[in-house]
């Protein structure tokens, strides 16, 4: 850097670039502008640091964070209890199913109902055996129906793959030896043993993943003898299960052990075969292909397994039955016995002691009957389903919000322990008191309870201890539960191996089947990659198929198309780009110097899209020069870095290229990403949106991907982690909104496109009502689409695209379509997102919504902007949506997120759209009946009366007098809406709160109040729903009309400037002008009556294309002006003559004053005149200007004096195919031109007929109806009135009920309308759920279940603040180590002088994020207490805060030297994914010499690379070793 303090010692260069390359210095002493430091004078040391500014975006919003803290803090505690309590009852009431199902079981009862002094005891029969395995057989089938369910749905309306015949058969064979195990365990072991021996016992069922994790570990790591020396401990341990309680007990069915958690534990055996490294055997390679392939044609094979599995477990239901000496068939046959009333029996006893001195019953001939409890069984079984469900759900819910380790694998190692001491107390209770449960269970069913032993006996000679062996083993078999690295809200197919869960052992079930994930970690070499050099290199090893793991890093394309923005508008958009910067590169060095892996990681290289961004020029209109919407984006870009940075920032003047398009400006911006500005002349490309949308997407998906020379798996893998983010020229968004949405990408990879929430900026009445409607749609709209198939429309002022589908086939490449019928204008051109969004979903693919992402645009604040922008909306919008409906059986077919019933429900809302103006006339009608007491037919006429004028208008008069009839319209009908509210009112009172209209007010009001509750950020939008609800008139019905009546203009209709015209246009305008001027005097009222010499004409009236009159008149003879052109022709042919002969016609010259440009060191020339150019100096020579060479508008002194560069042949070329194949200019054709007019003017006609029909249909048939209500109408059942009258004299009492009438109308609203607000409201209410998973999932919390700061290490804290760390080091208003950072303190304690005095060196010192990073990294390693007590995010101890700046050092060293090496051994340096920064890909140069007079080189030390090395006399090549700074030549020969 040219301006460092001496004591200050740099870091060891380890980068592969400069970070002095953004330096912006200037040597140019003559413009105080440009001065450096050390020319800054001690008078204007005097300074103005930029404040952060809370709007928008940037709004404080602590109590939301604060309030996703505390709730994160509640899902961590009720997450927990649900998995552990649910498990707890899930097993628990296992147990005590399968206590039921022992033959000749004994159990003691209570002998409250009997005797007290006596006791009693009783023996299960056959038909209670047979409820309790019909019990048995809901607890195992029910999740597999659950599974059954979710596959047939999968297999019908998304796409499976069919499995091979092998993968077919090894599924079922794991299935039906799975079933079988679990069948054993449940039917013959578990009701042989005590119910604290069966919970022990469930935690030996992971034999054979222990096996498999033994077998399958990882032989390069350093602890894998320590490793497999504990999975032999673990299987050994297992192993115990299989011989310990059979030969205790002796007897023989517990032999069957073995069998049972042998084939329970198969069918997990495919979660642990882990991925195979090149030294594995071809048997294990093999099994891990078939694991994968398995998982693949899963939901096909379940489709039958599921229910073959059911069958094989009701076999061996019948099988133990048999064997335990009962008809197999009672388990059909005692069916209807078994849950009907029934008793049973229960016997007096009293206890003797054996010749074996052990406890024996002996029963004293008392016998009972008493009424069993026949559906317990089935109760029992519920309960069970219920608990194992809500402990799947809660289970993989934390799975989803991340956190796994305390709330889920915490949770469910926890329920075996606790299970078993809540049956130690329940055993207890029930052996002490068999009455204990008296009330709550039925007294003849209780678990299995163990002997009376002493804890010591028990422990001791029934082996019990040896339980936890079979737990720890269990724990470390599960150890990949404990260290979760799934991604957020990953799928739940992601999550678990299998998608579904075992209901009789569900804890295990949930452990064993959750996915390991594998270790992925992408070093930072690998991060280096670029996509134009290193990422095209050919492997070393001749593969080109080796897919690199920086491959699959997030890049995004940031895509901002602008047009004529204000500055504020670009201000807002430049910050967010800032914004996202500073993030990215916080996260880079992270990464770079200290090794942090983050899974958010992304790249990103920001892209503006400027359309009409020339000009003519003044002096010369062959020549064009950027227009004022450039200049004021180059002012804006130091104001926006400044305020986002929150200091005076000043970027490194833009570099310029020459391009076949126009010009592109290229910035550094201060994280070392590139911002390009890609300047459209509309002469040399076509302009408008859709066209800069397809000029970038064919730029990054076809040119820097798909020309790539690598291979077709690389290709595959970057598209899929490419992302385009579409964004307008005003958005301002944080860098959270953009991680949310790579969230949804990462989740989903058939999604296609992301959005997030759009939030209308502006002030005035339209403004405020926009903010209500887009809060509805997001709120109720676009959660519905999104939960119940997909979002029709992600809006292209904020959304992501996935490169992989917008590059698949009827995409991208029909996106490219020109527009040639009247439709195509309409639904291409006007909303050429929504359409793009359509051709991805008949393409298959999904687009989502987020709720959770932020951004803000700005809105119309007019009246007639917000009519121009709707008028394209509209008709768009139901285009493309009419285009889906009428392909819907092909999408249907091809999208999986596309069902029939999402399509009805899209035309429910089609009609509503349609026949919405209808309804609001209907509306208006009844309300100014109810309010003013008019007849209807009356009010019928009196509404009428402004929509047939306004209907007149919009078919015959300009846009501007349509809009001032409608603003007027909409003003009265504001007045008519709260007339109507009093009327509301009125009627609410009259009629009761249970009538149909007063029901249907609190319903939508509520549903309003209760969804801004479920939206608290937003709350605040409710505020302007009284404006929302009295232009309700305006915005569904004229509005619907003024766009179908206007559907045959296709301006863009917002952001219109006058574009400044040549002499050659304006002397056309003049002549036309002049023209319909005389045409207009012939035409005038007087010549009508005959007072004009013309004799032929004719005269033509219409009301648009409806019906058209037209009068001719007889013409006179043409002689005289065939004569007239017969002489045209002779003059034109005298003077084509005299051109001939050399004549030419003499001007005088004029004189025309004007400034001569500045020279190179920007001395002013001396004003002399200069003469017009006039054919007499034609043969004088002229510069010859090329725009791919020496362009003019590189001389414009608004763009600053940035290097000039030029692009590289092959984009040249690129750019030039793809402007001759999709984006050259349309030529005007004026034949062509006025036949899409009459075309688009014929279907405005035909469609406005239609829609008129339509709502004149639906009125006239509503209205008859309601005249007619007294024949017509349906009873309303509630609030009726009743009256009671007496009659003395006939001593009758009469009672009258009086119904409240429901009119047609009403009906058609309830139906109607109540289905639709029911479907979006309940879709929005689980959308929430989601919502808020998402952003729990988002949250850290640093303060609860972590270990406190003193207690982790210094590399944990390091591993832990990581990006926080590298944020505050890198950003500019680091208090204590930049002396530039605002002091806010108090005004008595501020030391200004001293501030201004350390200011006059580091004025305009650089400003560089990696720089400023390593400078006080450095300072901080090497600074004094003073120092580092500024920074007290260390630590709150001065001694930790050194030993942690030392960790810092150490692991930044170590991360350097890892580099080295690695460098050392491929033998090649690491490179940048975007190119050698300052470059960005764009070298070389085209042939032809220029002298760049507009470009001042920046020092030496601020170098574009860091090619230190290569240097001749001690100076970079190309750089003079004198340091002299000169104009910039560029030299070539011609050939």
């Amino acid at each position: 850097m040219n301006a460092t303090t001496s004591d200050f010692k740099g870091l060891q260069n380890d980068s592969d670039e400069s970070d002095e390359e953004y330096t912006p210095l200037y040597d140019d002493t003559d413009e105080p502008d440009q001065r450096t430091a050390r020319e800054t004078k001690g008078w204007n040391l005097f300074r103005e640091v930029p404040v952060k500014k809370e709007s928008g975006s940037q709004a404080t919003a602590e109590w939301i964070d604060l309030s996703v803290k505390i709730l994160k803090l509640l899902a961590y505690i009720l997450v927990f209890l649900a998995v552990l309590s649910s498990a707890v009852i899930a097993k628990g009431i296992l147990l005590f199913i399968t206590s039921q199902l022992k033959k000749d079981r004994n159990i003691n009862h209570c002998n409250k109902p009997l005797a007290l002094d006596q006791q009693f005891l009783t023996t299960h029969t056959l038909e209670e055996r047979v409820s309790w395995l019909w019990a048995a057989v809901i607890v195992f089938g029910a999740p597999e129906i659950g599974v059954f369910l979710r596959s047939v749905r999968i297999c019908f309306f998304k796409t499976y793959r069919k499995p091979t015949h092998l993968e077919f058969f090894v599924a079922f064979l794991t299935d039906t030896l799975h079933t079988i195990g679990i069948a054993v365990l449940l039917l013959f072991i578990l009701p042989e043993l005590d119910v604290v021996k069966g919970a022990m016992l469930m935690n030996a069922m992971c034999i054979v993943p222990g096996i498999f994790n033994a077998l399958t570990r990882d032989r390069s790591d350093s602890r894998y003898f320590i490793k497999i020396a504990l999975d032999i401990f673990a299987v050994s341990a297992q192993v115990t299960a299989f011989f310990v309680w059979p030969l205790l007990d002796g007897t023989p069915i517990l032999w069957w052990i073995p069998m049972a958690c042998i084939f329970t534990s198969i069918g997990w055996w495919e979660n642990f075969v882990s991925t195979p490294d090149k030294d594995s055997p071809a048997f294990y390679r093999g099994l891990f292909k078939l694991s994968k392939e398995l998982k693949t044609t899963r939901y096909y094979t379940q489709r039958v397994l599921t229910l073959w599995k059911i069958i094989i477990f009701m076999a061996c239901v019948m099988v133990s039955l048999h064997v335990q000496g009962d008809n197999p068939f009672a388990f059909f046959t005692s069916c209807s016995d078994a849950f009907s009333a029934r008793n049973y029996s229960v016997h007096e006893f009293h206890v003797i002691q054996g010749i074996t001195r052990d406890l024996e019953y002996e029963l004293t001939g008392g016998t009972f009957d008493l009424p069993a409890s026949y559906n317990s069984s089935l109760w029992v079984a519920l309960i069970q389903v219920a608990a194992a469900y809500f402990c799947y759900a809660s289970a993989k819910y934390a799975c989803k919000i991340l956190i796994q380790s305390f709330s889920f694998t915490f949770a469910l190692s926890l329920v075996a322990p606790i299970t078993i001491n809540c049956l130690v107390v329940f055993c207890g209770m029930r052996n002490s008191n068999p009455c204990a449960f008296h009330n709550s269970i039925p007294d003849y069913l209780f678990f299995e309870i163990p002997p009376v032993y002493t804890l010591k006996e028990y422990v001791g000679r029934e082996m019990t201890w040896i339980w936890l062996l079979w737990l720890i083993s269990q724990a470390w078999i599960c150890l990949h539960a404990w260290q979760p690295r799934c991604e957020r809200l990953a799928a739940t197919d992601k999550l678990f191996c299998k998608p579904w869960y075992s209901g009789p052992l569900v804890d295990q079930s949930l452990l064993l089947n959750r996915t390991k994930e594998e270790d992925m970690e992408i070093q930072y070499e690998n991060l280096e990659t670029t996509l134009t050099e290193d990422i095209s290199e050919i492997d070393k090893d001749g593969t080109k198929d080796y897919v690199r793991p920086s491959d699959s890093i997030t890049r995004i394309y940031v895509c901002a198309t602008m047009w004529h923005e204000t500055k504020e508008e670009m201000m807002e958009f430049l910050k967010s780009i800032f914004r996202l910067d500073e993030d990215q590169c916080s996260q880079r060095v992270a990464r770079k110097y200290w090794g942090i892996h983050n899974s958010d990681y992304y790249e990103i290289e920001a892209h503006i899209f400027m359309d009409d961004a020339f000009d003519q020029s003044d002096s010369n209109e062959s020549s064009t020069v950027v227009n004022s919407f450039v200049k004021t984006l180059v002012n804006t870009i130091d104001e926006a870095a400044s305020e986002v940075h929150v200091t005076n920032v000043r970027l490194r003047p833009p570099k310029k290229f020459p391009t076949p398009y126009g010009g592109r400006l290229v910035w550094t911006l201060p994280g070392k990403n590139k911002l390009i500005c890609h300047l459209k002349d509309k002469s040399k490309i076509r302009h408008r949106k859709r066209w800069s949308q397809v000029m970038y997407m064919y730029y990054f998906l076809g040119h820097r991907l798909m020309d790539l020379p690598i291979s077709v798996k690389r290709k595959e893998v970057l598209s899929e982690n490419t992302y385009l983010l579409a964004l307008d020229g005003d958005i301002d968004f944080q860098p959270s909104a953009v991680t949310l949405l790579i969230d949804l990408m990462k989740k989903n990879k058939n999604l296609g496109a992301a959005c997030g929430r759009i939030h209308p900026v502006g002030s005035g009445f339209m403004a405020w009502y926009q903010v209500f409607e887009y809060a509805i749609g997001h709120w109720l709209q676009k959660a519905t689409e999104h939960m119940i198939g997909c979002v029709l429309c992600s809006p292209g002022c904020f959304s992501l695209f996935r490169g992989k589908a917008l590059m698949d086939d009827n995409v991208m490449k029909k996106y490219t379509l020109t527009s040639n019928e009247a439709r195509h204008y309409v639904q291409y051109d006007q909303g050429e997102d929504r359409w793009l969004c359509t051709l991805l979903l008949q393409r298959g693919y999904r687009v989502e919504y987020s709720a959770a992402s932020d951004a803000y645009t700005h809105c119309p604040e007019r009246f007639d902007e917000f009519y121009n922008q709707r008028r394209r909306w509209v008709p768009s919008t139901m285009a493309n949506i009419l285009d889906l409906l009428v392909d819907s059986k092909h999408t249907v077919k091809v999208n999986d997120n596309i069902s029939t019933l999402y399509i009805l429900y899209q035309i429910l809302l089609m009609v509503g759209t349609v026949l919405g103006p209808g309804t609001i006339f209907l509306m208006m009608v009844g309300a100014m009946n109810a309010i003013t007491g008019m007849s209807n037919i009356n009010a019928l006429m009196l509404n009428l009366v402004p929509i047939a004028i306004f209907i007149f208008v919009c078919m015959t008069c300009k846009s501007e007098t349509q809009l001032t009839v409608a603003n007027i319209i909409t003003c009265a009908y504001a007045m008519v809406m709260m007339m109507v509210i009093v009327g509301i009112l009125l009627q609410i009172i009259e009629d009761g709160w249970l009538a149909p209209s007063s029901i249907f007010t609190v319903v939508t009001f509520g549903s309003f109040f209760i969804t801004a509750a479920m939206h608290p950020q937003e709350i605040s939008c409710l505020l302007y729903l009284g404006i929302y609800y009295i232009t309700i008139p305006s915005m569904y019905m004229l509005l619907i009309i003024y766009s179908l009546c206007n559907l045959n203009n296709v301006s863009w209709g917002t952001r219109e400037v006058p574009q400044k015209k040549s002499m050659k246009e304006l002397e056309q305008e003049k002549m036309e002008a002049e023209a319909a001027k005389k045409k207009m005097d012939n035409s005038s009222i007087l010549r009508l009556f005959g007072n004009t010499e013309e004799t032929s004409g004719s005269m033509e009236c219409g009301v648009a294309g409806l019906f058209k009159c037209m009068c001719c008149t007889n013409p006179k003879d043409h002689k005289e002006e065939l004569h007239l052109l017969q002489i045209q022709n002779s003059l034109e042919k005298i003077e084509k003559k005299l051109n001939n002969l050399g004549a030419t016609e003499v001007t005088e010259p004029t004189i025309n004053l004007r400034r001569s440009s500045m020279g190179l060191r920007g001395e002013q020339l001396s004003v002399v005149p200069e003469y017009e150019d006039s054919d007499l100096s034609a043969d004088i020579p002229r510069d010859e200007r090329d725009d791919l060479v020496n362009f003019n508008w590189i001389e414009d002194a608004d763009l600053q004096k940035g290097e000039v560069d030029f692009l590289l042949t092959s984009e040249i070329e690129f750019w030039k195919d793809l402007i001759d194949t999709y984006l050259r200019p349309i030529d005007e054709n004026k034949e062509e031109q006025a036949r899409i007019k009459n075309d688009l003017k014929n279907l405005r006609d035909t469609t406005v007929f239609a829609f008129i029909m339509l709502n004149s249909l639906f009125v006239l048939t509503i209205f008859l109806l309601q005249l007619n209500q007294d024949q017509l109408h349906f009873k309303w059942p509630l609030g009726q009135s009743v009256s009671i009258l007496y009659d003395d004299e006939m001593n009758v009492v009469t009672i009258n009920q009086d119904y409240l009438m429901l009119e047609p109308i009403g009906s058609l609203f309830l139906i109607f309308f109540g289905t639709v607000m029911l479907i979006q409201f309940t879709a929005m209410m689980f959308h929430r759920l989601g919502t808020l998973a998402h952003l729990l999932s988002t949250v850290q919390l640093n303060w609860y279940f972590v270990k406190r700061a003193d207690e982790l290490t210094h590399h944990a804290k390091i591993e832990k603040d990581a990006i926080s760390m590298a944020k505050s080091l890198a950003r500019a208003d680091v208090a204590g180590t930049d002396a530039a950072a605002i002091d806010e303190g108090d005004v008595s304690r501020r030391r200004t002088i001293q501030q201004l005095e350390n200011s006059r060196v580091s004025k305009n010192d650089a400003f560089n994020l990696d720089t400023n990073f390593k400078r006080r990294l450095t300072m901080l390693e090497n600074a004094d207490p003073a120092t580092i007590s500024f920074l007290p995010w260390l630590s709150s101890d001065l001694i930790e805060r050194r030993a942690t700046l030392r960790a810092l050092k150490a692991r930044r060293e170590s991360v350097a030297m890892e580099r080295r090496r690695s460098q050392m051994q491929t033998g090649r340096p690491s490179a940048y994914h975007y190119g050698i920064p300052g470059t960005s890909g764009m070298s070389g140069r085209p042939s032809g010499v220029y002298v760049n007079q507009g470009y001042q080189p920046a020092p030496l030390q601020d170098s574009d690379s860091d090619d230190s090395d290569l240097s001749v006399n001690g100076a970079p090549i190309g750089v003079p070793a004198n340091n002299a700074a000169r104009p910039s030549v560029v030299r070539f020969n011609l050939t």
